[in-house]
């Protein structure tokens, strides 16, 4: 059942997610895909820099660490019904190095607190911040299908876990800019986040 899982610890999946290297479409939409299109912008870059030659630096900041591009701020209940409950979650977007603009956001394979989620296209266009962290203006949408009674099913999700694990993919489709030079890329994120639980009393 469901909701036994919701009472499980951090799902075993997460770590295996990361274990190997995902492989991912040569494109998608017409976007090439690149994950090392956006590079995320570090509070200590000129000590790390210091320590490592160029070509490693670049490495560790634009590859590895793009995942931290997305995160998740502090969700709200929007909306309950016979067949779901829906969120409302705030998406923080971490700066970068370079100027961009992102088109949209796809979001595949997406779980929370163990169990699948439906998350539409996030058709809002936006500049990527250069200086701190970004809190966008629309938040997300998050549907969870309970095909349980509400309020059992409700009452077995306020009393389960304090911090919910959230994993996934998010597509970033844009244009950024490298140089002198702007191109169109999709850049896959693997999202491997935790948020509070906001059922939680």
């Amino acid at each position: 059942m469901v909701l036994l899982a919701l009472l499980s610890a951090m799902p075993a999946g997460s770590s295996a997610q990361n274990s190997s290297p995902r492989t991912y479409p040569k494109e998608i939409r017409g976007y090439k895909i690149e994950r090392t299109a956006i590079e995320i912008k570090k509070p200590d870059s000129k000590n790390r820099n210091s320590k490592n030659d160029g070509q490693t630096e670049e490495q560790n900041v634009s590859d590895s660490d793009v995942d931290a591009l997305i995160q998740f701020g502090k969700p709200q209940l929007a909306r309950v019904t016979p067949l779901g409950i829906t969120f409302k979650v705030p998406i923080v977007v971490a700066p970068v190095t370079q100027k961009g603009r992102v088109d949209f956001l796809m979001f595949e394979d997406m779980t929370v607190n163990d169990t699948s989620v439906q998350i539409d296209e996030y058709h809002r266009a936006f500049d990527l911040p250069n200086k701190n962290p970004s809190t966008l203006r629309d938040p997300l949408s998050f549907y969870i299908y309970l095909p349980s009674a509400v309020l059992a099913a409700i009452g077995n999700w306020s009393d389960s876990k304090a911090i919910w694990p959230v994993t996934g993919r998010v597509y970033v489709f844009g244009k950024f800019k490298k140089g002198l030079f702007s191109f169109k890329r999709c850049v896959p994120v693997e999202l491997n986040l935790t948020m509070r639980n906001p059922l939680g009393k």
